[in-house]
């Protein structure tokens, strides 16, 4: 008898495994940033790991963690078993005291860290974020997207319903981890933890002389001297004397990369971030990590977007403005002719890449997936904000969101640097560069269909095209029409954007001098830019 319950306990066993095994294989760590769907998560906290957390919030407590699925996608819907089998976790707190700090009895934020052996689906870390900072809780989620969508390495976003020793809290983001995990996800092959680093920037963190020590260093080696990569980014940015910033940056930072990155944060007011605003005594620059690869030349990450799309003006010492003062290294960005460049390109990708993200509809659709869990969070866990709030949350990210596009391309057009021009008159056929020639984009043809202005340009190499068709007005010039389109490689590409009502109008009366400036962003990070001026004959029947 003891032989055959063992043999059955054995089979159990495997059995289980076997279960589990499917469960895992059919949920894997990507769908839990999938901004489409809540999950259950629950953590389990002795008496003893809360009231160590309520002394030391900071310090790591063991618990344990377990995820399950709704079957609608509702609080209401029937739960299923575990992904995998509950597991140990080390649990502390997380925010600023002050900001998103909240204690162990309210809504508070959580960091998670699993042992190797019990990694979940690959993870080692998790993030999860209380949103007690965005009433809407859609701010997160839409500037991540933002970045990512503009080329500026991201984290991936999900939602949770936390619950801890079976009491609810409420709605959380779960915001993927920079730790090598996530990293190594982000830059393939590139990423070798033993000859990278990541430096996380908080609370007045900048690359100043003797700033090197402030960082956190939160992968690679922190001896002394293994740090010698942000003290030679540091010297480049603060060095005063001889070659302008932009050559004395360029063996230690990605500056097209950069430009992107501050760009985004203008454009989502994340005054909070590295280029976001200055706040001299406050703790700014805030919320961003320095990346470095195996040459040494640095990236920039975002983090911390909870305070974003939302207009800053009527905040004391918070108003975001495309070319107001930031960190050291944006502000000295400005200064310098080819890095301003850079940021204004960055900028002109971000204000045509954001809004094809449609923001606007990717905040309903968020807010309508979070509602029925904001109410089970009203009813029965720790709300920071009413339903009311919440609505007038959305509605105020909503109301930004509208008019931003607007407000970026006015500060391009009256800001514009002077193109640089790569090659001589604009070719008349087809005929591809010379080998090694040097331009990289070579005007082909430009002409109108319908309400599009159309070019076909030759390419040397893959990068993201902008065009920008602008025409004069009384009081200077406006813009006709914009697009972005990414080339997947070398040849021959068209390009076209749709004119505004204006410019159609315009055309009604007669001819429409258009100046088309093509800008180039290369797959190395070289910008390039080509200016041709057409015209476009007057037609009173326009095509829709």
């Amino acid at each position: 008898m003891r032989t055959i319950q063992t043999g059955f306990s054995v089979l159990l066993v495997f059995v289980l495994a076997a279960v589990f095994a499917q469960a895992a294989a059919a949920y894997d760590a990507a769908e839990m940033y999938d901004p489409g769907e809540v999950v259950f998560i629950d953590l389990t906290l002795s008496a003893q790991a809360i009231t160590d957390l309520e002394g030391e919030p900071d310090e790591y407590v063991p618990g344990t963690f377990s995820l399950t699925r709704s079957s609608d996608g509702t609080p209401a819907g029937e739960e299923g078993s575990p992904v995998l089998p509950a597991r140990p976790v080390e649990v502390r707190l997380k925010g600023s005291v002050g900001g998103s700090f909240r204690e162990i009895t309210e809504k508070a934020g959580f960091k998670l860290k699993f042992k190797k052996a019990d990694a979940f689906l690959g993870l080692r870390k998790m993030t999860l974020n209380n949103m007690v900072q965005d009433p809407s809780m859609v701010h997160e989620t839409l500037a991540y997207a933002a970045f990512r969508a503009t080329g500026v390495p991201a984290s991936r976003t999900g939602f949770a319903y936390v619950r801890l020793n079976g009491d609810d809290i409420g709605v959380y983001l779960n915001l993927e981890n920079l730790d090598d995990i996530g990293l190594s996800r982000i830059f393939g092959a590139s990423f070798d933890q033993k000859t990278q680093h990541l430096y996380e920037g908080e609370r007045g963190d900048d690359l100043v002389p003797g700033g090197a020590a402030d960082f956190e260093v939160d992968e690679g080696g922190d001896e002394p001297g293994e740090t010698g990569d942000l003290e030679a980014l540091i010297e480049a940015v603060d060095d005063e004397g001889g070659a302008p910033l932009s050559e004395r940056v360029a063996p230690h930072a990605e500056l097209v990369e950069m430009g992107r990155m501050w760009a985004v944060e203008k454009y989502i007011a994340h005054w909070d971030g590295y280029a976001g605003h200055a706040e001299p005594g406050q703790e700014r620059p805030n919320n961003y990590y320095l990346y470095s690869d195996p040459t040494g030349r640095f990236q920039m990450l975002p983090w911390g977007t909870d305070q974003t799309w939302q207009p800053t003006d009527a905040i004391p010492g918070r108003k975001v403005t495309f070319d107001g003062p930031g960190g050291v290294f944006f502000n000295k960005c400005l200064e310098d002719k080819e890095c301003f460049r850079a940021y204004w390109a960055g900028l002109n990708l971000a204000t045509h890449t954001i809004p094809d993200l449609d923001p606007g509809a990717l905040a309903e659709d968020i807010a309508d997936l979070l509602a029925p869990w904001q109410e089970e969070e009203q009813g029965n866990g720790r709300p920071e904000f009413d339903l009311g709030e919440v609505e007038d949350g959305v509605k105020e990210t909503l109301d930004f969101i509208a008019g931003r596009q607007a407000e970026a391309q006015a500060w391009l057009v009256e800001n514009e640097p002077p193109p640089i021009i790569v090659s001589g008159p604009p070719s008349t056929g087809n005929d591809p560069p010379p080998p090694n020639s040097g331009p990289s984009l070579l005007f082909a043809h430009s002409g109108r269909a319908g309400h599009w202005v159309t070019a076909r340009l030759q390419l040397s190499g893959p990068g993201q095209v902008g065009l920008r068709a602008t025409m004069k007005v009384r009081k200077g010039t406006k813009r006709a029409c914009a697009s972005s389109t990414q080339a997947m490689a070398a040849g021959e590409l068209e390009v076209g954007c749709k004119l505004s009502r204006a410019a159609l109008k315009r055309l009604d009366r007669g001819a429409l001098p258009l100046k088309l400036t093509f800008t180039l962003i290369l797959a190395d990070g070289r910008t390039e830019t080509l200016v041709h001026r057409t015209r476009l004959p007057r037609s009173r029947a326009i095509a829709s």
